[in-house]
């Protein structure tokens, strides 16, 4: 069970640190930054904490989301301020179905791919549906600042991909290190991560 399902036994436990935030529109001016249409006044809204480029001091600004928008797209960020809110929130066990749907394990991880659109970072080729890769945090520079996202490499070009990380001045985990590391955030069987481990070169402790 993802950790931030907890907060709803404790709604408080981190609502000094969050960034995030789940309040009510003031008005309605604020377009919801994925299916791009207004949020009403009075509905809530998903407040995305980000480092604002535009701004004199590169300070913190929010990006503003519709509660079922950033369920599928920002599950990991939207749960813990979803359970730290604590006034009314229509459908809210639905809301918290679709987090729970769409909630990542920490990356690095490893998973069957839903779809093809990704390319491997280590190789530059498509990674088909079904197939198994691992993703990565980056950060990459948006039209509103740094984002955070996800880069994938096929697990057969994973030491591909650390050398090349490497070679572009960012740190990388040795292998045995990335290969316990997706063990620990789950997301895939047995077979899946023998197969990573194999990639590797990095024997099961113990085996």
């Amino acid at each position: 069970m993802p950790q931030w399902l907890n907060f709803f036994a404790h709604p408080l436990s981190s609502a000094l640190t969050m960034p995030h935030k789940v309040e009510l529109a003031p008005t309605g001016r604020a377009s919801c930054r994925g299916c791009k249409k207004p949020i009403e006044k009075g509905n809530l809204r998903f407040g995305e904490e980000f480092q604002n480029p535009y701004s004199e001091d590169k300070g913190m600004s929010y990006r503003y989301w519709h509660l079922a928008c950033a369920a599928t797209k920002l599950a990991n960020d939207l749960g813990p301020a979803l359970a730290a809110y604590e006034g009314d929130v229509p459908d809210r066990e639905a809301v918290a179905a679709l987090v729970a749907e769409h909630t990542k394990p920490p990356m690095p991880h490893a998973e069957l791919a839903p779809n093809g659109r990704a390319r491997c970072r280590a190789c530059d080729q498509s990674i088909s549906k079904g197939e198994l890769r691992v993703a990565f945090e980056r950060t990459f520079e948006g039209p509103m600042g740094p984002q955070k996202g996800a880069a994938y490499a096929h697990a057969r070009c994973l030491p591909r991909y650390l050398d090349r990380e490497k070679e572009q001045g960012r740190e990388a985990p040795e292998p045995a290190e990335l290969a316990r590391q997706i063990e620990a955030h789950g997301g895939v069987g047995p077979g899946e991560l023998q197969a990573i481990r194999e990639a590797l070169g990095a024997a099961r402790p113990g085996a």
